[in-house]
């Protein structure tokens, strides 16, 4: 071959090595903006802020978890601060470290406008409300039952 058409095939290559980098860096950017767009889309609406005399979960105090199921942890009783996270990862408030069917970061229940909510982070096997599925984040009140993998958990105070 002639030195021109190496020449030619060289530059060739590296046109097609830096289309494929672009390619790959545009597809990350779809990708960060589609996730951003689905979490926006999942948040619950807002509502304007009114004063409140008192938020239902203050009058009768802060509300807590409770452990139903499995037997060996039932009872066990967790606070529920402004934003509380439920999975195996020690980094959780609520560790479910012997649960197999709990993600690492299952779900998390958090407050706003006075309200608690309850999130389901994406996981694999979901997160139920009194027996069904959270796909959006849904406000919960004494008395509801949450399922995060096969770890199930009453709201009280």
């Amino acid at each position: 071959m002639s030195h021109g058409l190496l020449q030619i095939l060289r530059y060739f290559l590296l046109a097609l090595v830096w289309l494929f980098f672009l390619y790959a860096a545009r597809m990350v950017l779809v990708e960060v903006r589609r996730g951003r767009n689905e979490r926006s889309a999942t948040d619950p609406p807002r509502e304007p802020q009114r004063p409140r005399p008192s938020a239902p979960a203050e009058r009768g105090g802060p509300l807590r978890l409770r452990i139903l199921e499995p037997a060996e942890r039932r009872g066990a009783a967790f606070d529920l601060g402004n934003e509380t996270t439920l999975g195996r990862s020690p980094g959780c408030a609520v560790t479910l470290d012997g649960d197999t069917f709990a993600s690492s970061v299952h779900a998390r229940v958090f407050r706003r406008d006075g309200e608690t909510w309850l999130e389901d982070l994406g996981s694999t096997n979901g997160t139920f409300l009194n027996g069904k599925r959270v796909a959006a984040p849904v406000p919960i009140r004494r008395g509801d039952r949450v399922k995060v993998g096969s770890t199930l958990l009453e709201v009280g105070r």
